[in-house]
């Protein structure tokens, strides 16, 4: 494996943190399941779950309890950069992901009670797709979210269903082809792959969805081999500037705590991939950002102590990483993380994640959960 020896840390000099949405009797998780999204002139949007939690014990934070008990997955929209997040922009897109859970598994798919899809351009800037998030080995199809006006209103949810596949489990990571074609990097497993449960894991091998319309989706590529161990799970795309496709990949090692984040890559359009470095130690999920100058950014949460969100950045396309850049070193727990990034019009990085403080008032195996934005620049 090809992976940086180079164990300095750095900490930006430009940074600054913003809490997205936090109330203390509630736990609000995994923007990386949630999405995050810029429009342009300030505007940006964040998906979340979130639920009622007392935090009088650890069962309170269990995630089972906080996504499957009436969980909800919302928006929140910022019009200044990320700065600000009014909580009257708050949109409930998800209002029970049980109830959604139980349309989905309770028909065959050939009469399931959701709408079906109507057709849009995946090149307008104003249509996203957002996902029914996922929760650890959930099993079955899976429904996703479609919108033609910046999220404002939502059409779905939609089932996403092939006869081939057993489960399928997604996240809105997406991106769009020159030709026009939306590749979709999804998890997936067969039906014929139901009795070798040492080589998938439930939630399937990471693979590729393609889709012009976003009503036709169709199997694409794997990402990984078959026998890959860890397992990979969680891929995140990006487009580098020669048109290549990197995604990043978290091992699942038992322990999740010491999980790491391995790039692969593709150069022939999705079609094929190879395994191209490993980024760190430990810290998964990770996110990709192309930063203006073409080098390729990642951002991830550490889970091991000290607890926070750590960044790192390759001047190779992903060969090599340097140094360790250090947002936060403040977590109160391994219970944080799963962070999107997006790349501001100004150059300076904005990444959005869950956190729990080591300081907070609040302690049930960490403080409470809340969304919080850093905006930094790159220092180096």
């Amino acid at each position: 494996m090809i992976c940086s020896g180079n164990r300095e840390t750095i900490y930006p000099d430009d940074i600054e943190h913003v809490i997205v949405y936090r109330k203390n009797n509630e736990y609000a998780g995994w923007p990386f399941n949630g999405g995050f999204w810029h429009f342009g002139n300030g505007e940006l949007l964040v998906g979340f779950n979130r639920n009622k939690c007392s935090y009088t014990s650890p069962k309170d934070v269990r995630h089972s309890q906080i996504q499957l008990g009436n969980g909800q997955l919302v928006t929140m929209r910022s019009t200044d950069g990320g700065r600000t997040w009014p909580l009257k922009n708050l949109q409930i897109l998800v209002e029970s992901k049980a109830e959604l859970r139980a349309k989905i598994l309770f028909y065959p798919p050939d009469a399931s009670p959701l709408p079906k899809p109507q057709p849009v351009n995946f090149s307008d800037p104003n249509v996203i797709m957002a996902v029914e998030t996922p929760l650890g080995n959930e099993r079955g199809p899976t429904a996703y979210f479609l919108t033609r006006d910046k999220g404002y209103t939502w059409e779905g949810p939609h089932l996403l269903y092939d006869p081939v596949f057993e489960t399928i489990q997604a996240r809105p990571s997406y991106v769009l082809r020159s030709d026009g074609l939306l590749l979709w990097f999804v998890q997936g497993r067969r039906w014929d792959e139901l009795s070798d449960s040492n080589k998938v894991r439930d939630e399937g091998r990471p693979m590729i969805l393609a889709s012009m319309d976003g009503v036709s989706w169709n199997f694409l590529s794997y990402i990984t081999p078959e026998s890959t161990y860890p397992p990979k799970i969680c891929p995140y795309p990006a487009i580098l500037p020669d048109g290549r496709i990197v995604v990043a990949l978290r091992s699942a090692w038992p322990d999740w705590r010491f999980q790491w984040t391995e790039i692969f890559i593709s150069e022939d359009n999705g079609l094929t991939w190879r395994f191209l470095s490993r980024v760190n130690e430990w810290g998964t999920p990770a996110s990709l950002v192309v930063l203006k100058d073409g080098r390729l950014l990642c951002v991830y949460g550490r889970r091991t102590p000290p607890y926070g969100i750590r960044a790192k950045i390759s001047n190779d396309e992903g060969m090599t990483w340097g140094r360790e850049i250090i947002l936060r070193d403040d977590g109160g727990s391994p219970d944080l993380g799963y962070p999107r990034a997006i790349l501001l019009p100004n150059g300076k990085i904005i990444t959005v994640y869950y956190f729990n403080n080591d300081k907070d008032s609040v302690k049930c195996e960490g403080g409470v959960r809340y969304i919080a934005a850093t905006i930094f620049e790159a220092p180096y």
